[in-house]
């Protein structure tokens, strides 16, 4: 099944399970929905989540939860960056009912807490104050 595809079907292919899971993280910050990654991967690929689970493994060395955790991560990252949300914030609103677990995901895919994140979006803002003060000074 997924052996046949070429390069191009290969990446497609993984885009789309990367959309989906997207799909399922912004649904959820949106309406507070919860989808299951495994029904929408099967609902929408028409395929039985667990042999296209097995076969994605072996095609691509990773598992579907694992790029739906991956995306998590990614998504977790953006809103402590570019929003005021706090993690435990950013947690309730994902269903994690614990912050710390949520953190714990963080700190082992990235190497780093949600501090430094949060600090990342202090030096951006920083910047961006420095270069407005200087163009009001000018």
């Amino acid at each position: 099944m997924l052996s046949k595809k070429s390069s191009n079907d290969r990446l497609e292919l993984f885009s789309k399970v990367k959309s989906i899971a997207d799909h399922i993280i912004q649904t959820r910050l949106d309406t507070g929905n919860t989808l299951v990654f495994a029904k929408q991967i099967a609902s929408e690929l028409k395929v039985d989540y667990n042999v296209f689970d097995n076969l994605f493994l072996s095609e691509y060395g990773i598992t579907l939860e694992r790029v739906y955790v991956m995306r998590v991560v990614e998504k977790v990252k953006e809103l402590l960056v570019y929003t005021e949300q706090s993690l435990k914030q950013i947690a309730g609103a994902l269903g994690y009912n614990n912050p710390s677990s949520l953190s714990d995901i963080l700190k082992y895919n990235t190497g780093f807490t949600p501090t430094y994140f949060k600090q990342i979006r202090k030096n951006k803002l920083e910047i961006i104050r420095k270069q407005q003060t200087e163009q009001n000074g000018n």
